[in-house]
């Protein structure tokens, strides 16, 4: 039988991957940021390019720096989560959530058909949503143990 502290501790385990990897998605938004030129170049002209390079470099850097905070405050969570707070188990719930927003925002704005052409975007919204639910399955499974871990 699993018992009420292994429950929070598997929960608080699943939030450090999930904050590990928004963290690794911050890195790669940076990375990729960089690379953004010289793709759009190829694809548009000049007078478009000269529009939308800056808006689309500076979404990607944004994103980056929003993924950050994101990643911090999981990872801070996952280690109240772990001693039963609720403080805790309510930030992990509201990242989480944000998480699983994330590829429900990419599909309304690009539709789907969009992804069949661009296969990073396509591993980016599955990896994020397994994240996501990567964070909130565990947190719901511990969810009555954070009343009795503070008993």
């Amino acid at each position: 039988m699993i018992t009420p502290g292994q429950r929070l501790s598997v929960a608080a385990r699943s939030l450090t991957v999930g904050g590990l990897f928004l963290g690794a998605a911050a890195v790669f938004h940076f990375l990729a940021a960089s690379h953004l030129p010289m793709i759009l170049k190829r694809v548009l002209d000049a007078k478009t390019y000269a529009f939308l390079g800056p808006v689309v470099s500076f979404t990607f850097q944004l994103s980056g720096v929003l993924l950050l905070p994101l990643s911090f405050s999981t990872l801070y969570s996952a280690a109240g989560l772990r001693r039963g707070e609720r403080w805790a188990w309510w930030i992990s719930l509201a990242n989480a959530l944000t998480v699983l927003v994330l590829p429900c925002l990419l599909v309304s704005t690009m539709g789907v058909r969009y992804f069949s052409d661009a296969p990073l975007f396509l591993a980016g919204a599955v990896s994020v949503t397994v994240a996501g639910l990567l964070m909130m399955l565990p947190l719901l499974w511990a969810r009555r143990d954070i009343a009795r871990a503070k008993e």
